[in-house]
């Protein structure tokens, strides 16, 4: 008989906390990970206490088995293979008819390792648990039902018939960290024997977001939340120590379908013995299949007020879109920028976009500002959204406070990362990069934002010898939403083929940058300072040390038509990066480009 045959006839209890409840019996350094190789009686110990308190599923002490934790692969394949021995014994010592699942907490992806890294390891942990004999693996506290679905895909492929459970952690709000909903993870589970939620919230949350679902047949859902919310004292986290109110929540937990229930961090012992008199009690209630269809619910219309994109419905419509870049203030005068606003709605620009502290270089909030320019303007406006500065929760409190100002278009960079003179002060976040962000809009876009989506443009660095990544790279961007591209300001016609190369090999719009050159000094500063940007000879040697404004911008000017009209044919549209809040040659060279293809 497996763990699913059983799942058919009953609510089965999977045990509680390994690694808090380690801490406290065994207070140190040492993290319960590692005592399976330093300490083995006492994670034997710690199960046997689990399995005597009644669960039906123990979990391997493996969670943060993964290099993050262990210094090589040796390392982590001895330990995983110890941690599943030492809960062999104790279901042997105990004689129990205990089932014993795999645990693999989420690996975190560090910005410079790559996603097939990252599967590697996850195959490597699951081959090694699988072979060592275990009934299943869990995959815990994720938050991207993507990755998730891979690992899942790639161990089926290897191990016929292995049982993969997937559990997500999510905020109260019902959203992972990558947002997905509970429903994107009940709907998208066809690669799990069972999916869940754990971690982050307690039991009151957990049954209250639970009780708006019954789980489609097809579906083993599992809970198994927190004993409640960790509190720092004295320099330790501690947890409310509460089990009688975390099984009567849990009671609505069963009662809305989940096939197994258990305990998360904070979790003894103590609270599976509670469980198991819970489910006792309630044989008589619960009538097996409990599950039902999915029930929907519907966000009226009326509530949500749904904002126009004319600069997506012009861009789509085939028409050359024009964009405008400001600069943020470095400090608190923005009489510079709203005068530049006010110019630019004259100008009858289709969008003015404002960088988010390009170079790691401190700056009025990108968010704001656009915020400001809306109200100001009327304009349709784009705030750069860079991964270096802000966390997930920052990222989505911006998100959400954006798309309630009714601003739905932006760019999503990666972001500049921090000069090295700062680098012992200043920390880049990097929770994500650009295409994990797009990732998460997309998420948001499907629920959230469904009546009033977010629309993504993507930065495009069309330098480089591998023009292959680049088309990858590009292609995963749209992969996630992104629906154009901004490119980096463009002189040569080498910059020019590369352009049309890219546009012939990916179905996409690509916005060109034009970034006017307003001095000789400039040029020179360009020509040999700026990486990635590629600005010939000719161009520098255009200008002159001793010519006077008027003269330095006449040349700017037709540089910046001649570029566009080479453009023309394979631009989707401008995008216009001021120089020196010099917002009248903009509309200047604007109205010249305009006029020439009237």
């Amino acid at each position: 008989m497996t763990i699913l045959d059983e799942l058919n006839t009953r609510v089965m209890l999977l045990d509680g906390a390994m690694g808090t409840y380690f801490n406290s019996l065994y207070p140190g350094n040492i993290e319960a990970e590692e005592a399976n190789i330093t300490r083995p009686g006492g994670i034997v110990n710690i199960h046997k206490e689990y399995i005597e308190a009644g669960c039906d599923i123990i979990r391997t002490n493996t969670y943060a088995v993964n290099h993050t934790l262990f210094r090589s692969e040796e390392d982590i394949k001895n330990t995983l293979v110890k941690a599943v021995d030492n809960a062999k014994k104790a279901v042997e010592e105990t004689g129990a008819n205990v089932y014993i699942l795999g645990s693999i907490g989420t690996i975190r992806q560090e910005i410079t390792m790559s996603e097939e890294s990252l599967l590697s390891e996850y195959d490597m942990i699951i081959d090694t648990l699988y072979d060592e004999g275990v009934d299943g693996i869990f995959l815990e506290t994720f938050a991207d039902l993507r990755i998730a679905n891979e690992i899942a895909k790639r161990a089926k492929d290897r191990h016929e018939g292995i049982l993969i459970f997937a559990s997500f952690s999510v905020n109260p709000v019902g959203y992972t960290k990558f947002g997905y909903s509970i429903r994107q993870i009940i709907e998208g589970s066809d690669e799990f024997a069972g999916v869940g939620l754990n971690c982050s919230v307690g039991a009151a949350h957990m049954s209250k977001l639970l009780k708006k679902f019954k789980f489609p047949k097809n579906v083993y859902f599992s809970a198994h939340p927190n004993a409640g919310y960790q509190l720092e004292l004295r320099g330790r986290m501690r947890y409310s120590e509460v089990p009688h109110y975390f099984a009567k929540q849990m009671e609505d937990v069963v009662k809305a379908g989940c096939n197994i229930i258990g305990g998360c961090c904070g979790t003894t012992p103590e609270y599976t013995k509670v469980l198991r008199s819970m489910l006792n009690n309630m044989l008589e209630e619960i009538s097996l299949p409990v599950n039902k269809e999915i029930i929907k619910s519907e966000v009226s219309k009326d509530d949500v007020k749904v904002y126009p994109n004319p600069f997506i419905d012009k861009l789509n419509s085939g028409e050359k879109v024009y964009v405008v870049e400001l600069d943020s203030p470095l400090d608190n005068n923005a009489d510079k920028f709203k005068n530049g606003a006010m110019l630019l709605k004259d100008q009858n620009v289709d969008l003015v976009t404002v960088s988010d502290s390009p170079m790691g270089r401190a700056r009025a909030d990108s968010p704001m500002l656009a915020m400001i320019m809306r109200n100001m303007t009327g304009m349709e406006v784009m705030p750069h959204i860079a991964c270096r500065d802000r966390n997930l929760i920052a990222l989505r409190s911006a998100l959400l406070g954006l798309n309630i100002a009714g601003i739905n278009n932006m760019l999503v960079i990666t972001g500049d990362p921090v000069s090295r003179d700062d680098r012992g002060t200043i920390t880049g976040v990097f929770d994500v990069n650009s295409i994990r962000l797009m990732e998460y809009i997309k998420n948001m876009n499907k629920e959230v934002f469904k009546n009033n989506p977010m629309h993504l443009g993507g930065a495009l660095n069309y330098q480089g010898v591998n023009v292959d990544a680049i088309v990858g790279r590009m292609n995963k961007k749209i992969e996630q939403g992104c629906e154009y591209f901004l490119t980096q300001p463009i002189f040569s016609d080498e910059d020019i083929e590369r352009i049309r190369l890219l546009k012939s090999r990916v179905d996409c719009k690509i916005i060109c940058g034009i970034m006017p050159l307003v001095s000789y000094r400039n040029a020179l500063y360009m020509h040999n300072e700026m990486p990635g940007v590629n600005v010939p000879d000719y161009v520098v040697d255009s200008f002159r040390a001793d010519m006077s404004r008027e003269e330095a911008e006449a040349v700017s000017r037709r540089i910046s038509v001649e570029i566009a009209d080479k453009l023309y044919d394979v631009a989707d549209g401008y995008y216009f990066m001021t120089p020196f809040w010099r917002v009248q040659l903009i509309g200047s060279i604007i109205d010249e480009i305009r006029s020439k293809h009237s």
